[in-house]
């Protein structure tokens, strides 16, 4: 088995755990003030007139914006968490997603972001997955052929580079 692909496989739960409690407060306090503020207020001052989408089609247009919106709270804590856990520039990235439109910003931090950071077995400073050195203590990560030098992976029988014969 790859010893990174621990760093790489998470799931929903995993991924859920990311957003800090206060992301979904303020999701949460977003939907109450929606739902108990201005959904009433909107839907009191709305009088469709023949033609117009009728008030329970704005209830329900209403209610999917609101939820839209919380999600879109739920994320931008997500975005600030997971770019920290990647040892990447929160502020930078969640101010991306934050300003740049239609998502694209979302879709940008999910296509460039980098993969999560593993513990040095000699120290257990956090390092990247393709590092091949722990830059705090200096413990080699990976395994290398002694004939050509080539990173190798665990298990392997030979050097999939030179063909040497691996121990």
């Amino acid at each position: 088995m790859n010893p990174r692909a621990y760093d790489t496989k998470t799931t929903l739960k995993q991924e859920l755990k990311v957003v800090p409690a206060v992301g979904y407060a303020v999701a949460g306090a977003w939907l109450v003030v929606f739902f108990a503020v201005v959904m009433p207020l909107i839907l009191r001052t709305a009088h469709p007139k023949p033609g117009e989408p009728p008030l329970w089609l704005i209830a329900i247009l209403l209610t999917f914006a609101g939820a839209v919106l919380a999600l879109w709270v739920v994320m931008i804590f997500y975005v600030n968490a997971d770019a920290g856990r990647r040892q990447m520039n929160r502020t930078l990235w969640t101010l991306l997603v934050i300003f740049i439109p239609n998502a694209i910003g979302f879709i940008l931090y999910f296509v460039l972001r980098h993969p999560i950071a593993r513990p040095c077995p000699k120290c257990g400073a956090s390092v990247r997955p393709d590092f091949v050195f722990c830059p705090a203590c200096g413990e080699s990560l990976t395994s290398a052929c002694p004939a050509c030098r080539h990173t190798v992976e665990p298990g392997w029988a030979a050097c999939a580079f030179c063909g040497a014969k691996l121990s």
